[in-house]
C-alpha cells in the first residue's frame, strides 16, 4: 500500500485529488475525493476505459491524453497511477489551463496558443479515443525547451457512467470529438465565452506542490507589466 498525503498534494477538483506519486516523480496517483464526490467511483471507471483501450488497440501511450500506468491501492483508497505532466524547460509540474487563463487572460489569444489548440485538436482526432469533457480544468499546458506548448487532457476521457467505448466505432467517436471542440473551445471565441460564464460553477484547487508555482509566475506576470 502506497500512503499519500498533504504534501504530495497537486491539485484537488470536484471529484478527485492528485498526488504526486511518493516513490517516482513522474508518475502521480488519483484518488476519489468520497467526502464531496457526486459521482463516486470515477477512478475506477476511469482506469477500466484505459484497461480496455489497451484490450482492444493494444495502446497504452498516447501523445495529447495523459498516459496511464496502472493501479494502486493507497491509504485514501483506489488509485490510479498516470505520468505526471511537468514542463520541459523547468522540471515543474505544468499548470492547468484553467489557471493560467485566470492569471494572464490574453493568453488565449497568443498565436502559440491557438496552434497549440489545433494541434491539439488534430491528435485527439487521429488518437480517436472518446473525450467527453475538454474544457480549461481538464487540460494541462506543457512548456516545451523551444517555447512552444503542449495542450494535453489530464482528465473528462470516456464516460464515467457508461462504457461508451465499447461497440462505438472510430468515426462515430471522431464526431464526437468535432462536437465537443465547437461546444467548450472551438473557435476560441465560443471557448473564452464558455470560459467566462462558467467557471464559477467548478472547484479545483491547486495543492502544496503546484501552489508555490502559480504564487512564482503570478510575480513574474506582475514584473513583466511594470
Amino acid at each position: 500500500m502506497i500512503t499519500l498525503n498533504e504534501r504530495l498534494l497537486i491539485a484537488s477538483g470536484g471529484a478527485r485529488h492528485v498526488y504526486q506519486h511518493p516513490d517516482n516523480t513522474a508518475l502521480c496517483i488519483k484518488v476519489d475525493a468520497v467526502q464531496s464526490c457526486s459521482a463516486p467511483f470515477v477512478t475506477r471507471a476511469e482506469t477500466q476505459l484505459f484497461e480496455e483501450l489497451a484490450k482492444q488497440r493494444n495502446q497504452t501511450d498516447f501523445s495529447f491524453i495523459l498516459n496511464y500506468r496502472g493501479n494502486v491501492e493507497t491509504n485514501l483508497g483506489f488509485g490510479a497511477i498516470f505520468e505526471l505532466v511537468r514542463d520541459e524547460d523547468t522540471g515543474n509540474v505544468s499548470r492547468v489551463l484553467m489557471r493560467i487563463l485566470e492569471t494572464d487572460p490574453q493568453f488565449a489569444k497568443e498565436e502559440r496558443f491557438k496552434s497549440a489548440l489545433r494541434i491539439f485538436r488534430r491528435k485527439l482526432l487521429q488518437e480517436t479515443v472518446l473525450c467527453r469533457d475538454l474544457r480549461p480544468w481538464n487540460i494541462c499546458v506543457k512548456k516545451l525547451t523551444n517555447g512552444d506548448i503542449r495542450l494535453i487532457l489530464i482528465d473528462g476521457v470516456g464516460n464515467t457512467h457508461k462504457k461508451w467505448f465499447v461497440g462505438v466505432k472510430p468515426f462515430v467517436q471522431v464526431k464526437m470529438i468535432y462536437y465537443f471542440f465547437s461546444k467548450y473551445i472551438y473557435p476560441a471565441n465560443r471557448f473564452w465565452a464558455y470560459y467566462i460564464r462558467s467557471r464559477k460553477r467548478y472547484y479545483w484547487s491547486a495543492g502544496p506542490l503546484l501552489a508555490h508555482i502559480a504564487n512564482n509566475y503570478s510575480k513574474s506576470q506582475a514584473k513583466s507589466v511594470h
